[in-house]
């Protein structure tokens, strides 16, 4: 099977490069260009609409982002969609709506979290497909060493809220914070208040991994984009704080059901509401093991990623020989506009 794998080249997410990187190394002896091509594969939308080839294959887009939705009217949803390829009124669509819909070129839709995959089903009208990226956690496995009371935040130059929320919930429970930045990352200065914040280089996998097996347990609190350091935290046996709801909640085990877990949920986005699940994991910190949440990493191995992508692919390509469509998606939705 010959796959072309398509991405955004010029304003990819950290997360699209990590997956795109799993797909390649997954298809690395298939990979090929659009024009020979059996399947392609894109990565988000701003990706399938740089697909200008002629082609008569299937083109399954891989939504990891719960915000990457079909470019579309927000009123206007697909009114059918079979195992083959979607079509939508043409009373429901203006041309120039058909043509945007219809030159993404897109026969499959693909999610990677049950998030992406919601949004898409409200889009498409059918379930969705959800097939996790896969995370190299090879490098980071648990240690026998006592922890810091400190937490440590990721941060992220382009969500500079959710670090704002960390420092001030570390500020009103009088704990400590490290954030872990790219030498490259521009940051706004913190106040002189902000004293108990350390700003720690983690460009070197090996400061990464250090820092995640030291601290309390790992913040993250991102709204939507799946997190590969919530895996990476996980395989080190460091509790993770993920915000309720969204696909970040899909990837640890919640402390707070019957049993243990691998982390916790923070019901409200505030900084009241961050110290509080901070101050929970302090007071019963026996509910989330070490042990879980490094088999709980292990699920997004990439093993499993290869055995599930290439699975799916192979019941795509085989129902699409055995029907293929005459025409492209939205051709005749293009000619009735």
């Amino acid at each position: 099977m010959r796959i072309a794998i398509v991405s955004d080249d010029q304003q990819p997410a950290r997360e699209e490069l990590s997956h795109v990187a799993a797909l390649r190394r997954v298809f690395l002896e298939e990979i090929c260009a659009v024009e020979s091509a059996d399947v392609v594969i894109s990565t988000s939308h701003r990706a399938a609409g740089t697909v200008t080839a002629a082609m008569n294959v299937p083109h399954v887009c891989y939504v990891t982002d719960v915000d990457d939705t079909i470019p579309i009217a927000e009123n206007d949803r697909l009114q059918r969609f079979d195992a083959q390829f979607a079509t939508q009124s043409p009373a429901t669509l203006t041309a120039t709506e058909v043509e945007r819909f219809a030159a993404l070129k897109i026969t499959h839709y693909l999610a990677g979290n049950a998030a992406a995959a919601a949004r898409l089903r409200q889009e498409i009208g059918q379930p969705v497909k959800v097939i996790y990226p896969a995370v190299d956690t090879h490098f980071f496995r648990p240690q026998k060493q006592r922890r810091s009371n400190h937490f440590l935040v990721i941060a992220d130059p382009a969500d500079t809220h959710a670090l704002e929320l960390a420092v001030e919930a570390t500020r009103q429970t009088g704990r400590g914070l490290v954030v872990g930045v790219e030498s490259s990352a521009p940051l706004s200065p913190l106040s002189p208040q902000d004293r108990h914040v350390e700003f720690v280089d983690i460009t070197d996998p090996a400061e990464l991994y250090d820092q995640l097996c030291r601290c309390q347990a790992l913040l993250c609190l991102r709204t939507s984009s799946f997190d590969t350091n919530v895996i990476r935290a996980q395989a080190c046996g460091t509790p993770v704080l993920v915000p309720a709801g969204g696909c970040l909640a899909e990837l640890i085990l919640d402390a707070e059901q019957p049993g243990p877990g691998t982390g916790l949920l923070i019901d409200e986005l505030t900084p009241a509401g961050v110290a509080s699940a901070m101050l929970e994991l302090e007071r019963r910190p026996h509910k989330c093991s070490a042990a879980l949440a490094s088999a709980q990493a292990q699920t997004f191995s990439h093993p499993r990623f290869e055995l599930e992508i290439r699975n799916y692919l192979d019941a795509v390509l085989a129902a699409w020989l055995t029907h293929v469509p005459d025409t492209a998606i939205g051709d005749e939705q293009r000619r009735a506009a």
